[in-house]
């Protein structure tokens, strides 16, 4: 069973980004708080991280990537300028979408992911 670990800083009302699948256990956080909160207590397969504030954000995943260097993560924004961009691509996201997304290409990244992360840790 895969672990999928989202923040999502979104209303309660509009519903969640990606719909949790046979063989996926899904937690959604909508604090940056509750985000590491879930983190020290389960071990992610993968990380759905929608971008809100890039110098909170960035701060965030940047001790993410400390805890755990090779932890997948998918990063969701609005549309962002260049420097924007830039900095969220330091933080080598294994995917990286600018809102709006077709579902289907969350599915094939979240499924991307899972896959990749599945065999690195195999060999």
């Amino acid at each position: 069973m895969s672990r999928i670990l989202i923040y999502e800083p979104r209303p309660d009302g509009e519903g969640p980004i990606l719909q949790a699948g046979a063989g996926h256990d899904v937690v959604v956080c909508h604090t940056r708080e509750a985000l590491l909160d879930a983190l020290a207590v389960r071990r992610p397969d993968l990380l759905v991280y929608v971008l809100e504030d890039q110098i909170a954000d960035i701060a965030v995943l940047s001790l993410v990537r400390r805890m755990s260097a090779d932890l997948p993560i998918i990063l969701l924004s609005a549309p962002a300028g260049l420097e924007a961009r830039r900095s969220v691509q330091e933080l080598k996201p294994t995917y990286y979408g600018v809102f709006p997304l077709e579902p289907t290409e969350l599915r094939d990244a979240v499924r991307g992911a899972l896959d990749h992360h599945c065999r690195a840790a195999v060999s």
